[in-house]
């Protein structure tokens, strides 16, 4: 066996952000890639890129482990994927590396359960009032008994996959049928089968959305500073995705405090007591309350927490996992944003109005662009990823959020696309701005996540 020390990614490696505050490290980095995932990547940084089926069960990878075992000293084995965490769980107690509990594992991958353990070890008050339902009646008496609007959502997926707001017993109703003939048939196609299609019905909550990332080591938890998200309800909309994650929060300091307190709570409920967790929050009247908790790194946070104050998260990751002390205190204060907009309809790109005048901003770090002239591009509803991905970055939160305001009203008029029914009628008509990240209804507010963010949810992300 080397005496060089490796980190291992299990299944897969998204995205750069889940490996590049490793770089420099002086640890070589390697990935075991399920040969099944949709996640391909293998970085030409990484000392070693093996691959072999997670199909084949806990015991067929831990004995894949167990050989790279024999040629490096294992340091760590990072999951960032959340289809895998009890997979995860499961083949790293088999080999006595540390990992998050198969007990803590199963808690992050239900939501009915992680409910029950925040109502249990926190209180009521902590979340949302749900329930798992099985029926158009069940979903409808609980409505009845909280009030419109309720949220209704699948219990074992992320990124706000098939999460949409209804209004009244028509939407709602509308939205059971539509959930529960897609969720099975998805959750095969994605490869949930570590837990339950399960559908949940919970009352709305108030207020605005942001997410804490805790690192977690026997009994201590540390905390990041609180990222804000700008969802599609904030856009005028009914769905939930994530229009946008920026650091310059507007909670004052007193209520990020708060958060990220009930964050540390929310990991112990779970019986976290080894890994990291996103957890994500709305923040109302009554201060702040659960959404959720999930086993891996939130989506996009790496970065943020790196531009904005110089906190290495995946760092922290690997120092946790290894029985280090985590170093998370920012050394900066600067400002990050992500924004990912969506058309507000369906339909072939004819082009991006305005995009010059995005370029342009004070704040605009970088722009990446997955969808051209002639592609099809989709509402967040309809389970398409985002056509574009924006950086912002400021040396002040005020100058982030000015450069934000001004996106989000470029982002309105910023597709122009042509509909399938105008391509139909041979394109006789003008095509009309789309919007961004307004679309869908109650009734079809089904959200899915960018194709790269696949397994890593706004929760959640």
């Amino acid at each position: 066996m080397s005496n060089e020390p490796l980190v291992l990614y299990f299944g897969a490696v998204q995205r750069p952000e889940f490996y590049s505050g490793l770089l420099d490290s002086g640890v070589a980095l390697g990935v075991l890639r399920d040969s099944d995932s949709v996640h391909t990547l293998e970085p030409e940084e990484f000392a070693l890129v093996e691959r072999t089926r997670f199909a084949d069960g806990a015991d067929a990878v831990a004995r894949c482990i167990e050989e790279i075992g024999r040629r490096w000293r294992i340091e760590a084995v990072l999951n960032v994927d959340e289809t895998l965490v009890q997979l995860w769980a499961e083949v790293c107690a088999r080999l006595g590396l540390p990992a998050m509990s198969g007990e803590a594992a199963a808690a992050v991958r239900s939501k009915s359960e992680m409910r029950r353990r925040f109502a249990e070890h926190i209180g009521e008050h902590a979340s949302a009032r749900s329930a798992v339902v099985t029926s158009e009646e069940q979903v409808l008496a609980f409505a009845a008994g909280t009030g419109y609007p309720v949220v209704l959502k699948p219990g074992n997926l992320w990124g706000s996959y098939f999460v949409s707001r209804c209004e009244n017993a028509a939407e709602l109703t509308a939205a059971y049928r539509e959930l529960a003939a897609t969720l099975p048939e998805f959750s095969a196609g994605q490869r949930v089968t570590d837990t339950p299609a399960e559908i949940l019905v919970e009352e709305f909550l108030t207020g605005t959305n942001h997410s804490v990332e805790c690192l977690v080591l026997d009994e201590r938890v540390w905390t990041t500073p609180v990222v804000d998200v700008v969802t599609g309800t904030d856009l005028g909309g009914t769905d939930f995705h994530h229009f946008a994650r920026v650091t310059a929060t507007r909670l004052t300091p007193a209520e990020r405090e708060r958060m990220r307190a009930l964050a540390a709570d929310a990991v112990r409920a779970l019986g976290i007591r080894r890994g990291l967790a996103h957890v994500e929050f709305v923040h109302g009247p009554a201060g702040p309350r659960l959404i959720e908790v999930a086993g891996r790194p939130g989506a996009n946070r790496a970065p943020l927490l790196r531009e904005a104050y110089g906190i290495n998260l995946i760092a922290g990751y690997r120092d946790v996992l290894r029985g280090v002390e985590p170093s998370v205190e920012p050394v900066r204060d600067g400002a990050a944003a992500v924004v990912t907009p969506y058309p507000e309809r369906a339909g072939t790109l004819v082009e991006y109005a305005g995009l010059e005048r995005v370029h342009a901003l004070a704040s605009t770090a970088q722009v990446d662009v997955y969808k051209h002239p002639g592609d099809l591009v989709q509402p967040r509803h309809e389970g398409a990823g985002s056509p574009l991905r924006i950086e912002l970055r400021a040396d002040s939160p005020g100058q982030l959020l000015a450069d934000l305001d001004e996106l989000r009203g470029l982002c309105e008029d910023l597709f122009v696309v042509r509909e399938a029914r105008e391509v139909q009628d041979g394109g006789a008509r003008e095509a009309a701005p789309a919007g961004a990240g307004l679309a869908g209804t109650a009734g079809a507010g089904l959200a899915g996540t960018d194709p790269e963010s696949a397994g890593c949810p706004e929760a959640g992300g």
